[in-house]
């Protein structure tokens, strides 16, 4: 009897869970409505948070889904709905590489599910649906089902291979990227539009991944905020940092170089390191009229601490007097103020696969400074040597760069002859300038 009760009411609450599926499922999309998709920390997700910037300009109402550990820029605050996504227990990704795949398997369906609801389970689905890869998984899968479901127009916004990424961690010839790769690729490939950070990853992926939909480039460009700034306010800009960190080569005419880092194996800080060291060697010699540099490493992430520690070792046991090395978290507000204020920008991305552009040089080029880039595969699209910065294979390649364009600094040295060409080439200067050209006529009017 008690079995029979049971089952009834289990096929009571099936029934009712169906039709109110059927409900929201044959429920219409609300015109003029995007839902923006960031399966990682929104606030850290720059071109994602300028989509939704963009949307919201042009009259969109937005919803932002993802995560919000980190403050959204002020151009969205109070201007979209934010819709968070379950957030695992911290302790989850501090669990040993060995467990990936049980962590995998526990954690990847539930931010699925949560997704899934945030696109499907509400009574007006999304007009369009702006989806940011990589992570691949599950993002694409669930935001193609949601959008067949609901009737929404799926955009997929390519930054990267997924894949590829989990590929650094475990190894290219793992059977789960193999996985990886296979699911990324048959979730990918339909979709009504697809925009690429470069023309070498559409190319690529067009042809041996055969998407299916309109496919766009659309470059990264600096936001309005990434702009040069008056001698004054660098002035109290690096004065403000002098006092902050406790260099005062800042205020008293170093050279400054910045470079931005996730202190993560993905970025070589010993080439750094070894490249620094190259340098004070041959800023020691007074024929050579180095300026002496105050080096600024902005920044979190989990090698931060190990390598701080290498830098102030190598400088106490070759007695550095040219290279000042500092670490810095900086506010929103001023890291692209520092950007502008400094000398020399350093970039170390190295791509997993060989076909994004690393955003850092986007804004770097975009506040009026010159680039010494880690080179690889589509690196040209975005910097041209002795136009608008240069490339290194190695330390040394780095620190032959730096002589060469610090050279006879301040007075005449070629970083300030051939800084800022980025800002009159012919290509759009602005984020919104080329978002308006790439995207905005692929929109529903």
């Amino acid at each position: 009897m008690a079995y029979r009760e049971a089952g009834a009411a289990g096929a009571v609450l099936a029934v009712l869970l169906a039709l109110l599926l059927v409900y929201r499922l044959t429920r219409g999309v609300e015109k003029k409505c995007a839902a923006v998709v960031v399966v990682g920390d929104v606030g850290r997700s720059p071109r994602m948070c300028y989509h939704a910037t963009s949307l919201v300009q042009h009259g969109w109402k937005v919803r932002v889904i993802g995560y919000f550990d980190t403050r959204l820029p002020p151009a969205l605050e109070g201007k979209v709905e934010c819709v968070p996504l379950y957030n695992p227990p911290a302790f989850v990704a501090r669990l040993p590489r060995a467990l990936f795949a049980l962590v995998a398997l526990i954690k990847v369906p539930l931010v699925a599910l949560s997704l899934f609801h945030a696109l499907a389970g509400r009574a007006s689905a999304p007009e369009v649906v702006v989806v940011q890869t990589p992570p691949a998984i599950p993002s694409l899968l669930v935001a193609r089902i949601a959008c067949v479901l609901r009737g929404s127009r799926l955009v997929i916004d390519w930054h990267n291979l997924g894949y590829t990424i989990l590929g650094l961690k475990l190894g290219a010839s793992s059977k789960l990227v193999r996985l990886a790769e296979r699911l990324e690729r048959w979730s990918g490939r339909r979709a009504d539009a697809h925009f690429f950070v470069t023309k070498g990853m559409r190319d690529v992926l067009v042809k041996s991944w055969g998407l299916q939909g309109t496919p766009r480039v659309l470059y990264d460009r600096p936001g309005q905020n990434f702009c040069p700034v008056t001698l004054q306010e660098r002035g109290k800009l690096l004065t403000r940092l002098a006092d902050d960190i406790g260099d005062e080569g800042l205020r008293n005419g170093h050279a400054v170089v910045v470079t931005s880092t996730s202190w993560t194996p993905d970025e070589d800080m010993d080439m750094l390191l070894d490249a620094m060291s190259k340098y004070e060697e041959t800023a020691q010699n007074p024929r050579m009229a180095l300026p002496p540099i105050s080096l600024l490493i902005t920044g979190k992430g989990p090698l931060r601490d190990m390598y701080k520690a290498k830098f102030a070792t190598r400088a106490e046991a070759e007695k550095w007097t040219k290279v000042n090395m500092n670490t810095a978290w900086l506010a929103a507000e001023d890291y692209p103020r520092l950007l502008s204020a400094a000398d020399l920008g350093i970039s170390l991305h190295s791509s997993s696969s060989g076909l994004d552009l690393p955003m850092k040089v986007v804004d770097m080029l975009g506040s009026g400074l010159l680039v010494c880039a880690l080179d690889f595969p589509c690196l040209k699209e975005l910097v041209q040597p002795r136009v608008n910065g240069e490339v290194f294979q190695d330390s040394n390649g780095l620190a032959q760069a730096m002589v060469r364009l610090l050279q006879g600094f301040p007075d005449e040295h070629e970083a300030g002859e051939i800084a800022g060409n980025f800002l009159t080439g012919p290509t759009p200067r602005t984020w919104n300038e080329n978002w308006d050209q790439v995207v905005l006529p692929l929109l529903p009017s």
